[in-house]
């Protein structure tokens, strides 16, 4: 696709989630299909890229996700800088008519409300992979000098949409640099006249679709909690989502979730979601706030309960001490509660602050060996074979009848079952965060670099069906 006379562009777009409408996968839908308007014999590298960050930010958006569009179109490939700001100028007016419409029509701008934009020349990502591992599992601070050697290499960034978002604008475009294990996801959008009123999905039919797709899409249906996972339930135009491993797959839930409100347009998504590619391993020393990360561990404490039941418990590893937080709507508390001192295990989540502490709150738990569990009996008394009883720590046994003492008596100890298993445990799928790796996945990993797939056609990938009820 990167031949004269052709020209490829990575467009990344981040923080477009407003307080009362927008989405930033809601926009780039809208600009797909402007762009195949604007420029013919356009097509794209990959299917748009819905990449998710670090979940640990205190700043992040919704679901924290960038989206990336990876595109060409014919033009004079000697002149990569002037055509460069060219296209972002023509996608910033296209963004410019999006805000502005969602503004008149919800008046929904927040303070916090941080766009960015950035457009960055195809050649130029491989040297920035750094940049999604960093965003993906750390802090990134885009200051002055590291913007200014950014746009030194070629990439350009937006003026009218500069805001933090310009950091997940660009981790989403340098996911593309990474081979990396992926999943799709089928967006679809509502009617904006009935963007106030409760979804309308019928969930039988997400029942239907998840037993025809078994084993190829995932996280469709609770059965336990009896709930629809495809369905959003907060104020944004997705009016449900189905995630799996084949665009194929994913695009029948068209013609068998059936709805009684329009789908108004629909996109496919390749993306990191439930791939785990946050959970880097680490050493307990470098757990730091705000990071992302996986250990392998010992307990070192009892498990304690804390308000809201959350259990919370010390552990180690050669090179520090972590305090590990389990939450209760995680299910992960019922599973801590029976940790012994000494086992091994390897936890998985993102660090916080709690005052002067540094807490992981833990998203999943696998269990690598358990130590042994006894169950010991009171001693019977040598002189008159009556029970005896614990006086206390180091003060040995007393016999309840004669009051004979004994320091150190053999004691009868007995193994007894553990109440868990060595294995892995997630939280149940209506509290799996959109990056966990969900059982139903293991084993199915794989890695895609777009450049090894051929060009995609917009109108398979993204469709708005009725213009004037999408914006």
């Amino acid at each position: 696709m990167y031949h004269e006379n052709i020209c490829c562009w990575h467009l990344g777009l981040d923080d477009f989630d407003l307080l009362k409408y927008g989405c930033t996968t809601h926009l780039a839908t809208y600009i797909l299909n402007k762009l195949q308007e604007k420029f013919d014999g356009i097509a794209l590298l990959d299917y748009p890229n819905l990449v998710r960050l670090n979940p640990s930010i205190p700043w992040k958006t919704r679901g924290n996700g960038a989206v990336a569009i990876r595109f060409c179109i014919p033009c004079d490939n000697q002149k990569t800088l002037e055509n460069s700001y060219t296209v972002l100028e023509t996608v910033e007016n296209i963004v410019d008519k999006y805000v502005d419409r969602i503004i008149k029509e919800f008046d929904s701008v927040t303070p916090d409300f941080e766009p960015g934009l950035a457009i960055v020349p195809h050649g130029l990502i491989h040297g920035l992979r750094w940049f999604y591992e960093k965003a993906l599992t750390d802090v990134v601070i885009l200051d002055d000098y590291l913007r200014k050697k950014l746009e030194k290499l070629g990439i350009v960034f937006s003026q009218r949409f500069s805001g933090r978002g310009i950091v997940g604008a660009l981790a989403a475009v340098a996911w593309g640099a990474n081979e990396s294990d992926y999943t799709y996801e089928l967006l679809t959008y509502r009617s904006k006249r009935l963007y106030a009123t409760p979804r309308c999905v019928d969930e039988n039919s997400v029942k239907l679709f998840d037993s025809m797709t078994k084993g190829i899409t995932f996280n469709n249906y609770d059965y336990e909690e009896e709930r629809a996972l495809i369905i959003p339930r907060g104020f944004d135009p997705i009016l449900y989502g189905v995630r799996g491993e084949s665009p194929d797959v994913l695009k029948k839930a068209l013609n068998i979730i059936k709805t009684c409100e329009p789908v108004v347009a629909w996109t496919i998504f390749r993306s990191n979601q439930a791939t785990d590619a946050h959970a880097v391993h680490r050493n307990v020393s470098e757990l730091k706030p705000f990071r992302t990360g996986r250990a392998r561990v010992v307990i070192a404490s009892e498990p304690h309960s804390m308000k809201g039941g959350v259990i919370v418990l010390k552990a180690f590893d050669a090179t520090g001490e972590v305090l590990l937080a389990f939450f209760k709507p995680s299910h992960l508390n019922r599973v801590a509660r029976h940790l012994n001192i000494g086992d091994y295990v390897e936890i998985q989540g993102h660090v916080k602050k709690w005052g002067n502490e540094t807490v992981l709150h833990v998203e999943k738990i696998s269990i690598l060996k358990q130590t042994k569990s006894y169950l010991c009996k009171a001693p019977r008394c040598p002189i008159c074979g009556s029970k005896m009883t614990k006086k206390g720590f180091g003060k040995g046994y007393e016999c309840e009848k004669c009051g004979f003492i004994q320091l150190n008596p053999k004691l009868i100890c007995l193994d007894t079952p553990r109440q868990i298993e060595e294995k892995i445990y997630l939280p149940p799928p209506h509290a799996q965060k959109h990056l966990i790796k969900p059982i139903e996945r293991y084993g199915k990993e794989r890695k895609l670099y777009f450049e090894q797939a051929s060009p995609i056609q917009i109108k398979d990938v993204a469709k708005i069906i009725e213009p004037l009820q999408f914006l």
